[in-house]
């Protein structure tokens, strides 16, 4: 089974399948697909394929007119997905959620119970917990220099490789096939590790064969944290084996938690399909030693890829924030653990909206390169500026900008009014001076008009939680974009509900934004803003 999750824009599902060919695109008359992307209609009507083969889903691209992305890079073959993968197609993003290894089109992906484990003894136990160098000490009398030789190179020679590997998966494969060579008896071996309550197959010597693990004898080896070596009953078995026993019977078996400081992450096992007597208790003295090791080696790789993880979503998204606003989300990133998606209402915040005036015809006749030049010295200008006053930009929208003041950080001293019109002038000047230097390179000068408005929006996080950004929404920031759009180059207009909270502070002009569509909206009562403090827009 594969699940994904994906999301576009704001539309956000979930996606599962284990069907062997799915089909990823948007359907036509006559074409359907699996995994349907609409409405991003960037993405091709076949636009990829996942196919499953080897024991893993490959994902290869379908012609596509953008192309398909795998974690940045583009796939132009069939690629090998695993758990975490970013895939891109269009504008949608697909973030795989769960790949599971499936042995045959008969097992399900959840380990089943395939023996009979129900008459058969325990032979032998040993505490999960014990110390590897207790585990090594042998408690057969007798033992040969050679053999205790074995059993120390067997335990330190894992712990070589495995510091050489530098992700999970082949790590989980190496531990499979070192227990087989390391246990004289043993014949087949396998790896589960627990994902959400449940025992995950991820490794397996042999490979292409069924597994033989006991879901009963795992999950009593979890329940008691106790390693122990089980057969079957001798009075309940037939003096001759059969084929059913020779493919598919267990005769002996030792299971071993992996536990490590405490936390039970999964099971190994060994076991042998011929004789009942094929493991000795220093056997599985040994097994438990390098269960102990491969747990802290799982459990350190688990916790850098989280933290690997973590750091990305840190520097995506804390890019959008003031340094201020960022040490404030870091402090409730470290309180919650993370930050999650969703959203609420608050109230006040105040939208800075700036847009530049005459964008289009200014830009019409310029080279893509020096438009796109020009407009991020702009946003270079603004953007420390907006940081300065403690805003955070919501979004670029072409040529304009979209900030937020008074969130997502408490204002406790009530100043987000004041910084929003303190920023905005700021920006003009920042601007003008900059029109100054294009003027003088024989550039079009760029100017532009900003509105402020204030009070309620939903906030929250959206998208994915591998690539989350913060935006708010709601009537106030339409309203914002509304004054934005009556305000004349160079000029900072604000509404009558920001003025209420600045006409101490402010040199004003009244002035009316016509409404474009009088038969639904209204005008609008705003104030252009002439100065603040000691600072006028005149006197640059």
């Amino acid at each position: 089974m594969i699940i994904i999750e994906y999301s576009y824009l704001s539309i956000k599902k979930k996606f599962n399948s284990d069907k062997d060919v799915i089909i990823i695109g948007r359907p036509a008359e006559g074409r359907e697909v699996d995994l349907d992307l609409t409405p991003d209609t960037t993405v091709s009507r076949r636009h990829g394929r996942l196919t499953f083969a080897d024991g893993a889903y490959w994902l290869e691209d379908l012609g596509s007119r953008s192309g398909t992305w795998v974690n940045d890079q583009k796939a132009t073959s069939k690629t090998r997905l695993v758990l975490g993968d970013r895939i891109t197609m269009g504008q949608t993003t697909l973030i795989v959620q769960r790949v599971d290894n499936r042995l045959s089109e008969m097992d399900d992906v959840r380990v089943t119970q395939p023996v009979d484990v129900k008459e058969g003894v325990l032979t032998s136990t040993v505490r999960a917990t014990e110390l590897p160098s207790n585990l090594l000490l042998t408690e057969e009398p007798d033992i040969s220099t050679e053999s205790i030789r074995r059993r120390l190179a067997a335990f330190y020679e894992l712990g070589t490789i495995l510091s050489t590997v530098e992700t999970v998966e082949p790590l989980l494969k190496i531990v499979v096939e070192h227990l087989c060579s390391a246990i004289p008896g043993a014949q087949r071996a396998a790896l589960l590790l627990l994902s959400d309550g449940e025992l995950m197959l991820k490794a397996r010597v042999p490979e292409k064969a069924r597994p033989s693990v006991s879901l009963n004898l795992a999950q009593r080896a979890i329940e008691e944290q106790e390693a122990f070596t089980w057969r079957r009953d001798e009075e309940n078995q037939s003096s001759q084996l059969t084929d059913s026993i020779i493919g598919h019977g267990t005769q002996c078996a030792m299971y071993v938690p992996l536990i490590w400081q405490e936390e039970v992450l999964g099971i190994v096992y060994v076991d042998n399909f011929i004789t009942g007597d094929a493991f000795k208790v220093d056997d599985l003295r040994l097994l438990t030693a390098m269960a102990n090791q491969a747990a802290m080696f799982v459990k350190n790789h688990a916790l850098q890829e989280e933290l690997r993880h973590q750091e990305v979503i840190r520097s995506n998204l804390l890019r959008q924030f003031s340094p201020q606003v960022a040490g404030h989300l870091e402090n409730l990133m470290k309180e919650r653990g993370d930050l999650g998606l969703g959203g609420e209402r608050v109230e006040p915040v105040t939208i800075l909206a700036s847009d530049v005036r005459g964008f289009t015809a200014l830009s019409a006749e310029m080279d893509p390169k020096d438009v796109m030049e020009m407009l991020n010295q702009l946003f270079g200008a603004c953007l420390p500026i907006i940081f300065q006053y403690n805003g955070t930009v919501d979004k670029y929208i072409g040529d304009g900008l979209l900030a937020v003041f008074g969130s997502p950080n408490p204002d406790p001293e009530g100043q987000q009014w004041e910084n929003a019109v303190q920023a905005a002038l700021d920006m003009q000047h920042a601007v003008y001076r900059l029109g100054r230097q294009w003027r003088g390179l024989g550039l079009p000068v760029y100017q532009i008009g900003i509105g402020i408005h204030t009070g309620a929006v939903l906030q929250g996080f959206i998208g994915s939680r591998e690539q989350m950004e913060y935006t708010v929404i709601g009537d106030t920031v339409n309203r914002a974009s509304r004054y934005c759009d009556g305000a004349g180059k160079g000029e900072v207009v604000i509404s009558s509900a920001v003025y209420k909270h600045v006409a101490g502070f402010v040199d004003v002009a009244p002035k009316i934004i016509k409404s474009r569509h009088p038969d639904t909206e209204p005008d609008l009562e705003a104030y252009v803003v002439k100065g603040f403090g000691t600072r006028a827009l005149g006197g640059r």
